[in-house]
């Protein structure tokens, strides 16, 4: 294939993303020591999935893990009836999880090096989210792995912390 035919970094870096995608773990680090914080409700492995349509639209749903945090997670509420729980339960909900989705752009892509795809710098701006402070523009550099099978995001959250998560691709479903 000719250098004229080769698709651009952005645009392979976009066929990379478009699907569904679920955690492989997550981590939150302080950059000064290097720690990771344990006490980090997405920690080890959240519950989830990330989501990249091809016109450059994504959802995320993060969720304390059933198993891991199981505290977190509390059995039985019935949104048909919330009335069921106490308020304390459907608290815990809301604290241990967010969702997110609006626009994201790519940008400072490099292309593919092996079975290592593009790397880059995605920005972009959740128009909705169930925590209010998560609207507006977001961040994060990323990179592929495995060809294009995982992916890992590295996110400056403030106070000296860089949430670091790994993604693996979810298979597509029948169209049958």
């Amino acid at each position: 294939m000719g250098k004229d035919c080769q698709k651009s970094p952005v645009k392979t870096a976009l066929k990379c993303f478009v699907g569904a995608w679920g955690f492989i773990n997550s981590t939150l680090v302080n950059t000064t020591s290097g720690d990771i914080i344990t006490q980090d409700w997405a920690y080890p492995v959240p519950s989830g999935m990330s989501l990249f349509t091809p016109n450059g639209y994504t959802a995320l749903l993060v969720t304390a893990n059933d198993t891991t945090r199981p505290d977190l997670r509390p059995q039985g509420l019935d949104q048909s009836n919330p009335s069921s729980s106490p308020d304390s339960e459907w608290a815990k909900i809301g604290k241990y999880s967010v969702a997110g989705a609006g626009p994201f752009h790519l940008s400072n892509v490099t292309g593919e090096k092996g079975s290592e795809g593009p790397e880059g710098v995605q920005t972009g701006e959740f128009l909705t989210s169930t925590l209010p402070a998560r609207l507006g523009p977001y961040e994060f550099t990323f990179k592929f792995y495995n060809d294009c099978a995982a992916w890992n995001l590295h996110q400056d959250v403030g106070a000296g912390l860089q949430r670091v998560a790994w993604y693996y691709r979810l298979p597509d479903q029948d169209e049958d």
